[in-house]
C-alpha cells in the first residue's frame, strides 16, 4: 500500500489516473488531501470545498477477475467502509443513501465517486473516491450538506481522521474481495449490511422522475445490480437505476 498525501489538487481522483496506470508491487494506491479544487460527485456535480477543512480521499487499484455485472458491489463495499468508520466516532443517525451517500439525519456528509476501467466484461482498475466535510460550517446554497463539526459541536484533526481511515482499510479487509473474488457469496455480509442501513427505507418521500413527473412512495429494496424497488402511495411498484429517479428530502 503506497500513501500519497497531496497538498493542493483538482482532483484526487483523476490524480490516481493519471499517475497509477500499471499494476506494480505496491498494489493499492491511495492519495489524500485537505486542498481539493475541483471535486467532483455523482450525476456530473461539482463539490466544493472550503482548504484545510476537509478531506478527499482516493483508492486505487487493479482488481482480479472482477465481472462488470458485481459493479455495484463496489459502491455497497466503500459506503460501508465510510459508514463503519464514521459510526466508530459516534456520528449519530448515520445512513447510507442509494447509491453511495453517506447521510446524519437528513443532511449529507460524504459523497462517493467510482471511476472502473472496464476489459472485456472484466473490471480491470478502479479509482475509489470520496469527500468527507469534517471541519466546513459554511455551505452557501446546499441546504442538505452538513459536516461533523456541525453535527458534534467538535473540530476535528484531520490527520488522525486519515490515520483511522487507512487503519480501518486495512484492518477490515474491505478491498480483499474486490481485488481477489472467489464468489458472489462472498459480498453478502456487505449487501445485507447496506440493505439494512439503507436511507429512507420503508419511510415515505417525494420523488422525481426524469420527465419532471412527481410521486410520493417508500424504498423497499435495493438489489445486487443496484436497481432500487419503490412501492407508490397508489400501491404499484417502481424499479429504478440511478439517474432514472431523485430522492426529494
Amino acid at each position: 500500500m503506497n500513501i500519497i498525501k497531496l497538498s493542493a489538487i483538482d482532483s484526487t481522483n483523476d490524480y490516481l489516473k493519471i499517475n497509477f496506470s500499471e499494476p506494480s508491487n505496491n498494489d493499492i494506491q491511495i492519495a489524500y488531501t485537505f486542498n481539493q479544487t475541483k471535486g467532483r460527485g455523482q450525476r456530473g456535480n461539482s463539490w466544493f470545498s472550503e482548504p484545510d477543512k476537509n478531506l478527499a480521499f482516493s483508492v486505487a487499484f487493479f482488481s482480479n477477475k472482477f465481472k462488470i455485472k458485481n459493479q455495484f458491489m463496489v459502491n455497497i463495499i466503500f459506503s460501508l467502509f465510510i459508514f463503519n468508520t464514521l459510526k466508530s466516532l459516534q456520528i449519530p443517525d448515520i445512513k447510507i443513501k442509494w447509491p453511495n451517500d453517506i447521510m446524519s439525519g437528513n443532511k449529507k456528509i460524504c459523497g462517493i465517486l467510482n471511476e472502473l476501467k472496464v476489459k472485456g466484461t472484466n473490471i480491470e482498475k478502479m479509482v475509489i473516491g470520496f469527500g468527507l466535510n469534517i471541519n466546513q460550517e459554511n455551505f452557501k446554497n446546499l441546504p442538505n450538506a452538513s459536516s461533523l463539526k456541525l453535527i458534534k459541536g467538535i473540530n476535528y484533526d484531520l490527520n488522525s481522521l486519515v490515520l483511522l481511515f487507512i487503519e480501518n482499510l486495512k484492518k477490515y479487509n474491505y478491498l480483499d474481495c474486490l481485488t481477489n473474488l472467489k464468489s458472489e457469496n462472498h459480498f453478502e455480509n456487505f449487501f445485507n449490511s447496506y440493505q439494512k442501513n439503507l436511507f429512507g427505507r420503508d419511510k415515505f418521500y417525494k420523488f422525481k422522475e426524469p420527465n419532471n413527473v412527481f410521486f410520493n412512495g417508500k424504498i423497499l429494496s435495493v438489489n445486487k445490480q443496484g436497481v432500487i424497488k419503490i412501492k407508490k402511495d397508489d400501491d404499484s411498484f417502481g424499479y429504478y437505476n440511478f439517474h432514472e429517479i431523485k430522492m426529494i428530502y
